[in-house]
Order: structure tokens, then C-alpha cells, then sequence
């Protein structure tokens, strides 16, 4: 480490300071071609080359294919249209941890403005082309320039890399990393950690610099271009204001991090109080038109899928019964919402004597936590495999969700042996209906840890919305064709 600490001691002047802080000149060292490759995808005037390619496309397709232009609309409306993108902010720099950015919203507001535009002067003046014309120019430049930034958008996003310097207390520091391990962003490159004191600095693979005055000359020495601040008793109010000024000199991207965990984004507003900036986390509404239309749509859907899927349901049951000697359907208690016991119906994937048998297997258990599965599981029978694996014995679970037991989406309908076993966090699952689907489900299923699924259910009961709802409904296909976790 005495070499990191030499690269950031020479990065800092001790005879000038900054309120406090370290002064850093406002320019950063010069980087080398291998870190604007690095960091940069698209140079500043992609945006308006892009555009500009797009316009002409788009007149040109408008002239050839549905009626010709007038040399005036060819001359003035590709400018206008740039003029109104540039005043909306669409050629503004973008930097930071949302490099890329394509701006869609931008460009929205941009051909609204234009169809306002055209409007007004097709009242005022005698425009040379058709109104219908002229509507159909402004929703194609607007189609056409929004699907282009964000396909570069897209291109950027891959190629990218943002240089990051976290800085925080010991615990705050080593939880972002761990997120970022589980859920690495392809273009975020932590480049260097900035903790209080010398504890635990040893147990990060990265450069380290102690003391929270270095953070300005760490960005600079590694060419940052982002820094992430987390809670820390060392933080104060007066301090971020300093760090902001100086990071602003550097051309620094500055993130607050709010000590919150798994909070969506919408469920969060900035409300000011006379100087108190603060956070105000919503709770996910549990009453109240959004769950009466959850109830309706799933109850439907589910009643809806049962009539079209009765033919496969009686076959299923059919092939189960001739497979192995016991019933088709599997009845078994589970808890449902605020700790209620109802009875679940699968397809019987086992034998008979699946819970005798299950004693002498509990040492060969392949999950941890309180779950018990095996990926080979002597009980399995021959059917039982092909279900589980496409998770075909789940269907009997839709009279479930008739019967008002069970929701389509939640999280997974726990034992009442594994609740029993619940510490104070996994009973946060039992606030809202068990799921035929979840969250965890389509995220790996068993494969995952039980860490990992609780965190997944969790985050679902806490940010539930009908949207979350619907993009859930909409992967379950695809996991399930895909057979992930599955056994």
C-alpha cells in the first residue's frame, strides 16, 4: 500500500486547502488513449451527428415513399428540429454512474415542442405542406431519433467503463462491493475505496487511501469519474458541501448513498425542510384500488387459464396416476398471508413414502438455510422430473389462487416447519399472499441461496406494484422454458 499512499501524498498540496479540504487543481491529470477507450465509447458529438443522420434519413424515406417536400420543409425543419432537441437539453454532457444515457424523455419533450411549433405556424402561416404531412414528419423524426439514441444508447452502455472511487465507513464500503459482486454493472470499475481509519484495509483487492480528506486527491490520481459516498459518523453536512465544491472543480460526478436497502426507486420523493434535505420511502400500498385490481386480474386470469389448460391438467393427472401407484394430487399445508395455514394442491412428483424417506436424506441437502432439496432426489419419480423441471406441477395451484389463498405473483408458499424456523426478517414474506410465481422464481429458483431468495421475496412484498407484478408474469416463461433451479 505504500506506493498508493505515495501516488495520492504527491496529488495533494499541504500548503493550499480548501475550506478544510485539500485543494486539488480543477484540471486532472492527463489521461492516455487506453483510458479514453476505456471510459469513453461516444465522443461528444455523436449525439448531434446521429441526429442529424437521422433527419436526413427520415425526410428522405418521408419524400420517397409518401409525398414529396417542399425545398422550404427540406431546409427549415431539420434545423428546427436540432434547434428544439438542443433546447430541451438533449446535447447536454452526460457523466457519471448513468453514462450512455440516451435521453428518450429529451427527445419526447423535443417533438412535442415541434408538433406545438408546426401548429402554430401552420395558423399563423401559409405553410408549403400538407398538416397531415407535417404530423406525420414530427412523429417520424421523433420515432426515428428516439429508437436511434437508443440503440447508441445501448452500444455505449457495453463499451463504457466508469471509474468510481467509493468512500465510507468499513461496513457501508464492504456491502457495496458485495452488491456489486452479485450484481456486477458491465460498466462501473470501483478504482479505489476511501475509508476513515486503517481497519480492515487489508481485506479489499483494490487500492485503499484512509482518511476522507483523500478522496478528492484519489479521484484525481485514478482518473475517477464518479465518486460514491456512503454513511459514515465522519460525514457531516459541511463536509459534503466541501467535497461537492471540490469535486465540481475536478469535473466529478458526486452519489450520496442513503443507507437504504432494496427501497425501489419509486417509492422515494426529496422533501425539504427548512435546510433538511430528506428522503421520504413510501410503504407498498397492502389495501386500495391497486391490490382490489391484482385480486381481480389474477382471479381471472387464473380462472381463464384453467378452462383453456383443463385437456393438459386431466393428462398430467392421467400420467401421474399411471407412473406410480398414489393419487395425482398432492395435498400439503403451507402458511399463506399473516401466518394463516391452508392446503396447497400440486401434482404428486414422488412417491408415496417421500416423507419417511426424507429422514435418511437430510444430510445429503443441497440448499442451505432452512430449505431442504435435492438436484438428484431418489423420491422423484419418472414423471415427477419432467413436471418439476418445467414446473408443470404447479398448475393445480391456479384453484389456489381461485379459492383466494394464493396470488399468481408472491413469494413462495412457505412449511410450517420452515417458518417455525424463521428469524425476525423472513417472516416479512408472510405480509402478503404466497405466489404461484415470484420473484425468487424467475431469478434462479433453486439455485439460489437462501439468503438470496429471502432478499428477493423480500424486496418484492416491500416494492410490490402492479408493474412489478406484470414484468414477473412476463419472465415466468421464460425461466420456466428455460428449467433454471429446477429439481
Amino acid at each position: 500500500m505504500t506506493s498508493v499512499a505515495t501516488r495520492v501524498e504527491a496529488a495533494v498540496a499541504p500548503e493550499q486547502a480548501l475550506h478544510g479540504l485539500p485543494f486539488v487543481d480543477a484540471a486532472p491529470p492527463a489521461r492516455t488513449d487506453s483510458d479514453l477507450a476505456r471510459v469513453r465509447a461516444l465522443p461528444s458529438w455523436s449525439r448531434p451527428a446521429l441526429d442529424v443522420m437521422t433527419v436526413c434519413a427520415t425526410l428522405a424515406l418521408v419524400h420517397l415513399l409518401h409525398e414529396s417536400l417542399h425545398p422550404v420543409v427540406l431546409a427549415v425543419l431539420p434545423i428546427a428540429w436540432l434547434t428544439v432537441l438542443s433546447v430541451h437539453g438533449a446535447y447536454q454532457p452526460t457523466h457519471g454512474l448513468k453514462r450512455g444515457g440516451a435521453g428518450v424523455r429529451r427527445v419526447l419533450r423535443a417533438g412535442s415542442t415541434l408538433g406545438l411549433l408546426i401548429w402554430v405556424s401552420t395558423i399563423l402561416t401559409s405553410l408549403p405542406q400538407q398538416p397531415g404531412t407535417m404530423l406525420l414528419l414530427t412523429v417520424a423524426l421523433t420515432s426515428s431519433t428516439t429508437v436511434v439514441r437508443l440503440a447508441a444508447g445501448s452500444l455505449a452502455a457495453r463499451r463504457e467503463r466508469t471509474r468510481v472511487v467509493v468512500a465510507g465507513s468499513y461496513d457501508q464500503v464492504r456491502h457495496v462491493m458485495d452488491e456489486l459482486r452479485r450484481a456486477p454493472r458491465r460498466n462501473l470499475e470501483v478504482v479505489s475505496v476511501c475509508l476513515p481509519d486503517e481497519a480492515g484495509q487489508e481485506l479489499f483487492d483494490i487500492p485503499v487511501v484512509v482518511g476522507f480528506e483523500a478522496v478528492g486527491p484519489a479521484v484525481a490520481t485514478w482518473t475517477a469519474e464518479a465518486v460514491i459516498l456512503l454513511p459514515s459518523d465522519q460525514l457531516g453536512p459541511r463536509y459534503l458541501q466541501r467535497l461537492g465544491w471540490q469535486l465540481e472543480a475536478q469535473g466529478t460526478a458526486l452519489y450520496l448513498g442513503s443507507g437504504l436497502l432494496d427501497v425501489a426507486t419509486p417509492r422515494t420523493t426529496f422533501e425539504n425542510l427548512g435546510s433538511l434535505h430528506l428522503v421520504h420511502v413510501r410503504t407498498a400500498p397492502r389495501l386500495g384500488l391497486s391490490r382490489a385490481v391484482k385480486e381481480l386480474w389474477e382471479r381471472s386470469l387464473a380462472a381463464l387459464l384453467v378452462m383453456l389448460l383443463s385437456p393438459l391438467l386431466v393428462g398430467i393427472a392421467l400420467m401421474v396416476r399411471l407412473d406410480s401407484t398414489g393419487p395425482a394430487i398432492f395435498r400439503q399445508s403451507r402458511v399463506g398471508r399473516d401466518g394463516r395455514v391452508f392446503t396447497m394442491l400440486k401434482y404428486r412428483t414422488m412417491t408415496t413414502d417421500a416423507e419417511t424417506l426424507a429422514v435418511g436424506l437430510l444430510a445429503d441437502n443441497d440448499c442451505d438455510g432452512v430449505l431442504f432439496k435435492l438436484r438428484r432426489d431418489p423420491r422423484v419419480t419418472r414423471v415427477g422430473r419432467v413436471l418439476r423441471r418445467y414446473s408443470l406441477d404447479e398448475l393445480p395451484q391456479l384453484l389456489n389462487v381461485l379459492g383466494g389463498r394464493m396470488s399468481l405473483v408472491g413469494p413462495r408458499p412457505a412449511l410450517p416447519n420452515e417458518v417455525d424456523s424463521y428469524d425476525h426478517d423472513p417472516r416479512r414474506r408472510l405480509a402478503v399472499k404466497p405466489g404461484l410465481t415470484g420473484l425468487w422464481q424467475v431469478s434462479g429458483r433453486s439455485d439460489l441461496s437462501w439468503e438470496e431468495s429471502v432478499r428477493l421475496d423480500l424486496l418484492y412484498v416491500d416494492n410490490w406494484s402492479l408493474r412489478l407484478d406484470l414484468a414477473i408474469v412476463a419472465r415466468t416463461a421464460g425461466a420456466v422454458l428455460r428449467a433454471r433451479g429446477a429439481y
